[in-house]
């Protein structure tokens, strides 16, 4: 669905379409490699969503992810979850959900705790997702990205498919992939 192999990931999301349900369906498949996985979000997981998403999982492929809500704080989160991100590996993945605030421009803690993660992460699969939002400009690109102030990053675009329900498309450079949301999450069209 989504390579994380080839470095750093950076999700920008039309508004209310599913990133975090396509990141909880990209983490069901690292726990099922009994790797773990640390989810940082900026509000809590809904838990009826995360149970149909990860109704496949055993009891010891759940026991290996970690959740931590950030609100406002995500710098100071980052930096007390250093020992646990330290002892990650490259099967391993880290989900920064809502890096930074769905409206108006990043704040500087956020950028610190994002450019920290990207340095400190060299060895780990790491997505940060964020709201995309239309372009004020009469450009070609009708979305912009709020990831677009970070570097290091691959940038990918998760849009809807226009007039038709539940399906979307995952743009990764010049790779369109074409997804279906179901109630156990996304998977390919």
């Amino acid at each position: 669905m989504l390579d994380l192999d080839s470095g750093p990931v950076h999700v920008s999301v039309e508004e209310g379409i599913g990133g975090t349900s396509l990141c909880l369906s990209l983490a069901v498949d690292v726990l099922q490699s009994n790797s773990r996985v640390v989810w940082l979000g900026r509000n809590s997981l809904d838990p009826q969503r995360t149970q149909e998403i990860f109704a496949g999982l055993n009891e010891s492929q759940l026991e290996r992810f970690f959740v931590l809500e950030f609100g406002t704080n995500l710098l100071t989160r980052v930096n007390t979850m250093k020992p646990l991100i330290n002892t990650l590996d490259d099967t391993d993945l880290i989900v920064i959900d809502d890096w930074c605030p769905s409206s108006g421009r990043a704040p500087a803690d956020d950028l610190q705790a994002a450019r920290t993660l990207i340095s400190t992460t060299q060895n780990t699969r790491l997505i940060l997702t964020s709201k995309a939002y239309e372009s004020p400009s009469a450009d070609e690109e009708k979305w912009k990205s709020r990831g677009s102030q970070l570097s290091g990053l691959r940038q990918v675009w998760l849009l809807k498919e226009e007039g038709i329900r539940n399906y979307r498309k995952l743009i990764d450079e010049d790779l369109e992939t074409k997804l279906k949301l179901k109630e156990s999450g996304f998977t390919l069209a």
